[in-house]
């Protein structure tokens, strides 16, 4: 029950009975309560307890309609904010909280990220804890909700207001353009964009012109990557297998520069065996694909290891093929992995997920990057490596992926299955929050977790850059 708009009420909350609402707490840090059907609060929403000779601010987390004796009442049930107490309390007077006490008790602390404003507010700004990105988080909602527009606010945010560097794996382009201001932005805050912008890269799958290229090379997928592109299996392809793990192990010193090097290789080698694997790689078109980095241009991870940029965009929506956006989130998760020990922090940012997480994998690659994910979610965190995963639906990514996600950034989600799924998963969000998700406008969201102490209920912000991907026009419905 999520009620319509807040509007201020000229009556005092009484009951039909003349009763005010009242709330009683027996542990001093939740609180039940009943009011009126018509009192100016939605789920999700704040007010003020009057008890203990003060006022106390608490979110409303749950509202059910019961019968009081021949009228129909709420009776629900909420979380007190920042009393640290744990005094019980009784029959205490219940009043909706101001804005301005709102905005007191949820903007404290530094490094604050202003993405919007409350959905059930719009006076009081909605502001996320920048630190909370030092655990793993989930962005949820189906095409429509304005999924992609948030995660760009999210994203400009975290550049702004903070040194986290950010590798964004961007499969559609809709991240290419978060180094550049719009015109319409107020002068002063194009220039302190712009300024926390510098060094900020975008390499794209199609360079053309002055832009720089996507690229890897083969030994960046180390001998599991190569192998999975292949379509190598340890048991049935043994001899093929053995024989790229120790062509691949012997040129470790000095790795094959590029595609064409380690054919040219196999080819000279006269070995009948490397002879297969490279008719293997030319029959499966391996040898065609653009991703490979040539002589002269750097890889991905050349250039994040090399340059070490405030934040790199990979544009990967220029590949044709899947195995593609594959191999090149397969090689950046190698890389990370292999030099997790070097504790450099960075966000890593997988916006549609599920295109290189996916919980049902196709094929070798597909599951050993699932692996990979899965333990960077598991293990990652200890060695700075934090996670931003976006997805359309939790059923497209694993449980062992997900249930490590202690941040939730949930927009709408119709199904009820799905949210069902959610509430299941992100035990510490009430799931009748988790089911508003069903009735949330465009740019509606619910946030929580270490990102949002208090859960949020939150409606997205106005972008300071141009969203890069765009939807087909549908000038074609007018008459």
């Amino acid at each position: 029950m999520s009620g319509g708009s807040v509007r201020a009420s000229p009556e005092p909350w009484t009951t039909q009975d003349g009763n005010e609402p009242r709330a009683w707490s027996m542990d001093g840090v939740t609180f039940e309560y009943r009011s009126p059907i018509a009192a100016p609060v939605r789920l999700g929403g704040y007010v003020l307890i009057t008890a203990r000779g003060g006022e106390y601010m608490g979110q409303v987390l749950s509202k059910d309609v019961v019968d009081a004796g021949g009228h129909r009442a709420v009776r629900g049930h909420g979380r007190l904010i920042g009393t640290g107490e744990g005094v019980p309390f009784d029959d205490s007077p219940v009043t909706p909280a101001p804005a301005a006490r709102i905005r007191d008790a949820l903007s404290s602390g530094a490094a604050r990220l202003d993405i919007g404003t409350l959905v059930v507010n719009a006076d009081v700004p909605a502001v996320l804890h920048a630190k909370g990105f030092n655990r793993h988080t989930f962005l949820c909602g189906q095409s429509g909700s304005g999924k992609t527009y948030a995660l760009g606010v999210l994203l400009e945010n975290l550049l702004l207001r903070t040194r986290l560097p950010l590798l964004v794996l961007d499969p559609n382009g809709d991240h290419v353009h978060l180094g550049v201001p719009r015109g319409d932005v107020a002068p002063a805050t194009a220039e302190a964009y712009a300024a926390a912008v510098d060094g900020l890269r975008v390499l794209h799958a199609d360079a053309g012109g002055d832009a720089s290229p996507l690229r890897i090379r083969l030994s960046e997928l180390d001998a599991a990557g190569s192998a999975a592109l292949l379509q190598l299996d340890p048991i049935a392809d043994r001899e093929e297998y053995n024989a790229l793990l120790h062509v691949l192990s012997s040129a470790s010193h000095k790795p094959f520069a590029s595609v064409e090097e380690a054919l040219e290789a196999f080819r000279a080698s006269g070995d009948h065996v490397l002879e297969l694997i490279r008719k293997r790689i030319e029959n499966l078109g391996v040898d065609r694909m653009t991703a490979w980095a040539g002589l002269q241009a750097r890889s991905l991870m050349e250039v994040w290891a090399q340059d070490q940029p405030r934040a790199l965009v990979a544009d990967a929506s220029g590949f044709e093929e899947h195995r593609e956006r594959m191999a090149v989130a397969v090689a950046v998760l190698q890389q990370l992995w292999a030099y997790r020990r070097r504790r450099q922090p960075l966000l890593l940012v997988v916006d549609e997920a599920h295109d290189v997480c996916p919980a049902q994998p196709a094929d070798p690659l597909q599951r050993l990057a699932m692996e990979l994910f899965a333990r960077i979610a598991g293990e990652g965190r200890k060695y700075g490596i934090h996670l931003l995963l976006a997805s359309q639906r939790p059923d497209k990514l694993p449980d062992n992926v997900l249930t490590q996600c202690d941040n939730l950034m949930l927009m709408r989600v119709n199904s009820a299955a799905d949210r069902q799924a959610l509430a299941a998963r992100f035990g510490f969000v009430a799931p009748s929050l988790i089911e508003m998700a069903g009735t949330f406008e465009l740019g509606e969201s619910l946030v929580a977790g270490r990102i949002a102490p208090e859960p949020l209920l939150a409606r997205t912000g106005t972008r300071l850059t141009p969203e890069g991907g765009a939807d087909v026009p549908t000038d074609w419905a007018v008459g």
